[in-house]
């Protein structure tokens, strides 16, 4: 999939206008609509807006499904995460694997 295929994917999958998405972006609408069709490729501070109102990084715009984490709140989470050091950072690993643990238990009996 191509950038601009994957920007009229991910607006689609959210169901999002291509009116509403220029609006929230504060981008043209036939500049948007150039985007999607792949004739101009967005400059990268648009390219941001437009993947903060679709909620995902710029890497998986660009980059597609090889990006690492696609979901840009449990990226910036994660970040966060990674700032924090010792034993705080010792029991918020601990949490998530013991979630993670009983998310996949459930998924797996459902």
């Amino acid at each position: 999939m191509t950038l601009s295929e994957r920007i009229k994917h991910t607006r689609q999958q959210q169901k999002i206008s291509q009116k509403e998405l220029a609006e929230r972006a504060n981008i043209n609408l036939k500049s948007l609509s150039r985007y999607e069709v792949g004739t101009t490729i967005p400059p990268a501070n648009l390219l941001a807006d437009i993947a903060k109102v679709l909620g995902v990084s710029t890497d998986y715009l660009i980059m597609g499904e090889n990006s690492e984490i696609q979901d840009l709140d449990l990226y910036n989470k994660f970040t966060a995460i990674q700032a924090i050091e010792g034993d705080s950072k010792k029991m918020i690993l601990s949490f998530l694997e013991m979630a993670i643990r009983d998310a996949q238990a459930k998924q797996a009996y459902s």
